[in-house]
């Protein structure tokens, strides 16, 4: 899904008059408390994107609904992107819609399952929290019909193959190699496609990458289908205009972002060369599970790519993830002390659980104990503090036993704490470094691969081979 190009073109057009009366037609979604409190719009924030695999709008002969249910939709793409308009930097993370983590509910599922039910955009923020420790700021959402709409108003997209190159399954078929114009049809056919392959010799190959492989095809055409717009002459009343309208039909917002808010960060980011654009994605591998196509994360491998979307410098409440957990006989108390948390400037939420702690206690991970002894200096009576190595950056688990916390308006001045909660000298780890943290604890399954996705074709190109040309790849507009 092209999420980028829907901020590209509100962006580029921000200058219009019409925009601002466009914007307030835009459909927003409450996340129900799930995102962190309101940021400045000069600090950084991290904004979660979805593109969901529904199908609402499409005609019943769009190939895209073929073999699919109806009111199906699950998160077919997910990406955190990262503004920071102090330095003017943008990075997008991506999450494979297979990763296996611990959702809301305590099951452990794959992490596009999330977004299923009424309360989805919820569950998935606070899955991401929980299980990756990036505190969401806001929330984007877009489905097939929107992505055909964008791709329309561009015309094409070129893209550039080295093969002929097919995926049967979402019907994408290009013939010949070299710099194709992708229409709006076979566009959402090359961004969705799984079961990609390309043609070597007289002899049709498939990528064994599967979701993988389609991660990183779909973080290209973003730049492409950015550039496009650009191309396009987008500064151009009339072009915005059209672009304008499919952008802000094609998506769903938080319902915390305003008018001015959304203009004045797309105006910090109107010319923004996509290809400066930091891209990655979670490094995970095949690990099959009960029949299930599971993905588990590769803890050592992924930590460095969190590491930028977490806070730098100084922490500050604002840094800092709060679960409030308890049982579900004291909900309202949670749900207060939550609040008085989050009034304090934390991104805390109330979590029910079925056992309870006869103590209150602080519980953090590698990572984590200057965050856990932040939260203390606001707690009336300071907890004792446990380490658990699963938990993720700078989130804290509160486990609320009998003795019902209270919330300080002033944290405790540091002198006043007792000396083994000293902090430590090195709050927050810099972007790109290699703190040593442990990898989060996962339930042995099934073998595991890092070549080939189970079920790929015996004679699957193994990933990273199939043919490119990165000279004509950058040439092709």
């Amino acid at each position: 899904m092209n999420v980028l190009l829907v901020i590209a073109c509100l962006g580029v057009a921000a200058g219009l008059t019409k925009v601002r009366t466009t914007l307030e037609q835009v459909p927003v979604v409450d996340v129900g408390g799930a995102l962190s409190a309101p940021v400045d719009v000069g600090e950084p924030r991290n904004i979660l994107i979805i593109g969901t695999d529904s199908h609402k709008g499409l005609d019943k002969s769009d190939p895209v609904v073929k073999g699919r249910l109806e009111g199906e939709n699950l998160a077919d793409v997910i990406m955190i992107l990262r503004v920071d308009p102090t330095d003017g930097s943008a990075r997008l993370l991506s999450i494979p819609r297979d990763s296996r983590v611990e959702l809301p509910d305590g099951s452990m599922q794959r992490i596009n399952a999330a977004i299923a039910g009424p309360q989805g955009p919820k569950n998935l923020v606070q899955t991401i929290k929980r299980n990756f420790g990036i505190s969401i700021d806001n929330y984007l959402e877009v489905d097939f019909a929107a992505f055909k709409d964008l791709v329309e108003v561009l015309g094409s997209v070129p893209v550039y193959f080295t093969t002929p190159v097919r995926d049967r399954t979402t019907g994408l078929y290009v013939d010949n190699a070299g710099c194709i114009s992708l229409s709006p049809d076979q566009a959402l056919a090359y961004a969705r496609s799984r079961h990609f392959e390309f043609k070597a010799g007289n002899k049709w190959k498939t990528d064994g990458t599967g979701d993988l492989g389609r991660i990183s095809r779909q973080q290209d055409f973003m730049k492409r289908a950015i550039r496009r717009a650009s191309d396009l002459g987008i500064r151009n009343p009339s072009t915005a205009t059209g672009m304008v309208d499919a952008a802000t039909g094609a998506v769903v917002l938080d319902d915390t972002l305003n008018v001015g808010t959304i203009l004045d960060l797309l105006g910090q980011f109107r010319s923004f060369n996509p290809d400066d654009l930091i891209t990655e994605q979670i490094p995970t591998e095949a690990a099959p599970r009960g029949g299930v196509a599971y993905q588990d994360v590769i803890w050592d491998k992924a930590m460095p790519m969190l590491l930028p979307f977490w806070a730098q410098g100084d922490l500050k409440p604002a840094n800092v993830i709060v679960d409030v957990k308890g049982s579900t006989k004291i909900s309202s108390g949670l749900q207060s002390v939550s609040d008085q948390l989050d009034t304090a400037g934390f991104d805390a939420e109330p979590v029910q659980a079925r056992g309870a702690s006869s103590a209150t206690t602080l519980t953090y991970g590698p990572l984590g104990r200057d965050a856990a002894v932040l939260v203390a200096r606001y707690l009336g009576t300071v907890p004792k503090l446990v380490e658990d190595d699963s938990i993720v950056g700078f989130r804290v688990v509160l486990n609320v036993g009998s003795d019902m916390p209270t919330v300080r308006a002033e944290p405790i001045p540091l002198d006043q704490l007792p000396a083994a909660l000293a902090p430590t000298t090195t709050t927050t780890p810099a972007s790109g470094s290699t703190a040593s943290t442990a990898t989060p604890s996962t339930t042995a399954g099934d073998t595991t691969t890092t070549t080939i996705l189970d079920g790929a074709p015996d004679d699957a190109a193994p990933p990273g081979i199939v043919p490119t040309d990165p000279e004509r790849a950058a040439a092709c507009h």
